[in-house]
């Protein structure tokens, strides 16, 4: 028997490409985990924001085989506000709304920056994007998504993630005449009915999971592990020839009476971000174009907002705007005082109206949100992993390999993991 921990999109996946001799345990009553949809007030909003791009062939095909003739294709329309304006992500690329002093002052930057080879992630910002770009946007909008120094940041996460337009390509922007799109999500997928939530609703259909199924043990022997768990109030356990696990690293440790000291040293070094999602209803259509919104300038307290209006118009009441917004934090929030702040500030950027009514206003919190690639997190990643894989315990997903996947990724995951089983 393989016992997966967790019904997110990787344990999903694993199940899916397994097809028999597996069961999953799933702590929610609901599978999905993070790539989940919730219903309030006649409104669709996902739990964190979630958009279908990739450039895996296979991966692309099972969006398509799952979710059918249900998916919208969009062309992005991302943007940056800062100086009471909106410039189009990427933002080097599309400089014209600023001051003349700022264009000038990021492009000169991008020439005059040094080619060094980064240390961390702040030297990465800055000998890729010039002292301008990263003085204007990408050290304040990493600080503030982050809330980790950048100097204590690696760079092992950012390949293919982050656009560098050419120094031609900015003076283009920067004159108004861009014709390119940059970044593997200038072009994605979303679901016409169901929210995000589609996607997870579709590759769990048939598969053996068990809902309401909080795994609390894992008791290692030498030829499989007995995974405790509980349902309905009840004690369970069930004997697994392996166990693939796509719950947090720190809080799989946990779970073992007996490892050893360097693998709880490691777990409790690993650094993760976590995030208050608030979802707001306004009585008022049509209040922005736009799919998404970055936010670098500190005086704001989100860091990204998306309008799941302008992602498919049936998660959204007839005559009404939708607002999905982001707040990162690290070890505590008030969530009730997020979201109040959260509301004033949606006036201050000009978003809503103070007049608006506000007919839905729910604040959702996730303790892991981000993983951060800390100058340490290769070395503690590997001790946990080595000892997980020696006693039959396979990590998988962003929170099991610790790694910043998107949704292709955590799919691509868990198809590994059943394929080194040989299923």
């Amino acid at each position: 028997m393989i016992t997966i921990l967790g019904a997110g999109l990787s344990g999903l996946s694993a199940a899916y490409h397994l097809r028999d001799g597996y069961v999953v345990l799933e702590k929610e009553r609901e599978a999905g985990g993070l790539c989940r949809s919730v219903y309030i007030d006649g409104y669709v909003f996902d739990y964190a924001p979630h958009i279908l791009f990739t450039r895996d062939e296979y991966t692309r095909n099972l969006f398509f085989r799952l979710l059918g003739d249900n998916l919208h294709t969009h062309e992005r329309r991302a943007y940056i506000y800062m100086m009471n304006t909106y410039v189009k992500y990427p933002f080097e690329a599309n400089l014209s709304p600023l001051p003349r002093s700022v264009i000038d002052e990021c492009i000169q930057g991008v020439i005059d920056r040094r080619q060094v080879e980064p240390r961390n992630f702040m030297e990465w910002i800055r000998s890729t994007f010039g002292d301008g770009v990263a003085r204007h946007y990408m050290v304040p909008y990493n600080q503030k998504v982050w809330k980790h120094p950048l100097e204590e940041m690696n760079t092992d996460w950012i390949a293919g993630r982050v656009p560098s337009p050419s120094v031609d390509e900015m003076r283009r922007g920067a004159e108004g005449r861009q014709d390119k799109d940059f970044g593997p999500n200038a072009v994605f997928w979303y679901p016409k009915r169901g929210g995000i939530g589609a996607l997870a609703a579709q590759l769990s259909r048939g598969l053996n999971v068990s809902l309401g199924s909080t795994a609390t043990e894992l008791k290692l022997h030498g030829d499989g592990v007995k995974v405790v768990y509980m349902k309905d109030g009840r004690r369970r356990n069930v004997e697994s020839d392996r166990v693939l696990s796509s719950l947090p690293l720190p809080e799989v440790v946990k779970m073992i009476d007996d490892a050893p000291e360097e693998v709880h040293r490691a777990a409790e070094r690993l650094v993760h971000n976590s995030l208050v999602c608030v979802m707001v209803g306004v009585k008022r259509p049509h209040i922005t174009d736009k799919h998404w919104l970055y936010f670098p300038e500190e005086d704001l307290a989100f860091n990204r907002i998306s309008f799941p209006m302008n992602f498919s118009p049936q998660t959204t009441p007839e005559g009404r705007s939708s607002i999905l917004v982001e707040v990162t934090y690290r070890d505590h929030a008030d969530v009730e005082e997020t979201k109040i702040r959260v509301l004033m500030d949606l006036v201050k950027a000009g978003l809503i109206d103070a007049d608006d009514e506000v007919e839905t206003s729910t604040a959702a919190d996730f303790r892991y949100a981000y993983v951060i690639y800390d100058q340490d997190h290769r070395k503690n990643v590997n001790i946990i992993h080595r000892y997980l894989e020696g006693n039959r315990i396979t990590p998988i997903g962003r929170f099991g390999e610790w790694e910043y996947h998107n949704m292709d990724k955590a799919i691509q995951s868990g198809k590994r993991a059943a394929e080194a089983l040989g299923r």
